[in-house]
């Protein structure tokens, strides 16, 4: 039985499936008065503008995972995940010294802008993997989780060359040389319907909690978002945020025509897509 803490401040998190927009969600909570940490991973090639991931909670999570056999990838992965009784409380000490450092930070600003300072949070996309034990443990916590077609989120891990996704097949050389790239896919679309899967089944347990932004209108969804914060889980912003963070073009990239045919063809991802559509529409 995971227990909870009494949250004297109220917190957001951003999960959903990695490649999904959860950076351009945070940077915009960011924006919007939500102090989402210390340490950030810093940016690279895949990801310019940065991660805006606060670097206790990636290893934290990273332990999580490493205590069940397995990565963010879900390598090797057969059960369902679990949280060690030492990792519980690390979690809990982790959430006590983030809540002290955003006091603080209130304090150093001055009483002006304290209250617009009492709103913490952490994105990480690991988060989604474990969103039941974190609404279990944080009574007050609200979620945020962004949303893309599978197609997308495939076609951008494929870009990317450090994945444990690459290394899902382990057949001769010369089938591993021809079957690598598609197994891959496979795989990585199976891990686009775990991680959506499971938001959607926490939204559905723990209702009111879970907001979705459908990738395709994030424009239109964001503000929507920071209403439903503000208003209706009565988290503190400093303002409406601007959508200057928003860049048109790189929210409407077409992936390759292989990966819309495959996922198109595959019905539990269009039952998952229609799942999350439905969701951001009637979830906040």
């Amino acid at each position: 039985m995971i227990g909870t803490r009494s949250a004297t401040t109220a917190c957001v998190a951003v999960a959903g499936m990695h490649r999904s927009g959860t950076s351009l969600v945070a940077s915009v909570l960011g924006d919007a008065g939500v102090d989402l940490g210390r340490g950030f991973l810093a940016a690279n090639s895949h990801n310019q503008r940065g991660y805006f991931e606060d670097r206790r909670f990636v290893d934290l999570h990273d332990a999580m995972l490493g205590a069940n056999g397995t990565d963010w990838a879900l390598t090797g992965c057969t059960k369902r995940l679990h949280v060690p009784d030492d990792l519980r409380r690390s979690a809990l000490e982790l959430v006590a010294e983030r809540e002290e450092e955003t006091r603080r930070a209130a304090s150093d600003a001055g009483a002006v802008r304290s209250a617009q300072m009492r709103t913490w949070g952490w994105k990480d996309p690991r988060t989604t993997l474990f969103l039941d034990f974190w609404l279990e443990l944080l009574p007050l916590l609200s979620v945020v989780v962004p949303f893309r077609d599978a197609a997308s989120v495939v076609a951008s891990l494929r870009r990317r060359r450090d994945l444990p996704l690459q290394h899902q097949f382990h057949g001769a050389w010369p089938l591993r040389k021809l079957g690598l790239p598609m197994t891959r896919d496979r795989a990585a679309i199976q891990l686009w319907e775990t991680y959506n899967n499971h938001a959607l089944w926490c939204a559905e347990r723990y209702p009111g909690r879970v907001a979705f932004v459908d990738g395709t209108r994030t424009q239109s969804d964001l503000p929507r978002i920071l209403r439903w914060l503000r208003d209706v889980r009565g988290v503190s912003l400093a303002g409406q945020a601007s959508n200057q963070r928003l860049e048109p073009a790189l929210l409407s990239v077409r992936p390759p025509l292989d990966l819309r045919l495959r996922t198109t063809a595959r019905a539990t991802v269009a039952v998952t897509m229609r799942s999350l559509r439905a969701a951001s529409g009637a979830g906040a």
